[in-house]
């Protein structure tokens, strides 16, 4: 007989992991940022999405949002967004779709608003798939470095 108690309490723990090591690639990327020259957005609710998100009340329950997971720094006059799930555009279809686990980056002139930011536009996405390499990080430094501000 399928126990679904048991299920449910090991889906849930293996989430609660998937998060975990997610979050701790998005510090990897912090630090290593930090390490070469960027200046990295730091705080408390910087880099994840909230627990109770509900879009201004429009969804009837509250969704989790902490999976979603991004890194914000500067370097000179550019402000970069390096988004651990990259969005993507199908050529054919033109539907919308989030790749989970792969490095999407985007590059703004600095003091961008948020309102202003459209990352589905801007989004380049990478070969890079957590979790990251040492080379992976060093490809991303090179990525950040030749990423150019689309207008």
């Amino acid at each position: 007989m399928f126990d679904n108690y048991k299920y449910t309490n090991d889906f849930l723990e293996a989430k609660k992991e998937y998060v975990s090591f997610r979050e701790k690639e998005r510090k990897r990327i912090k630090f290593y940022l930090d390490q070469n020259g960027y200046i990295v957005e730091k705080g408390s609710k910087e880099g994840k999405g909230i627990s109770n998100y509900t879009n201004g009340g429009k969804l009837d329950k509250e969704f989790d949002l902490t999976n979603w997971k991004w890194v914000e720094a500067t370097k000179g006059n550019i402000s970069y967004f390096i988004s651990l799930q990259a969005f993507d555009r199908d050529a054919k279809h033109n539907n919308y779709h989030v790749l989970f686990d792969r490095i999407g980056i985007c590059a703004f002139p600095l003091h961008t608003k948020e309102i202003e930011r459209d990352y589905f536009e801007c989004m380049d996405d990478t070969s890079l798939d957590l979790p990251l390499s040492e080379n992976d990080l060093k490809e991303l430094l090179r990525l950040l470095e030749k990423l150019k501000i689309k207008e």
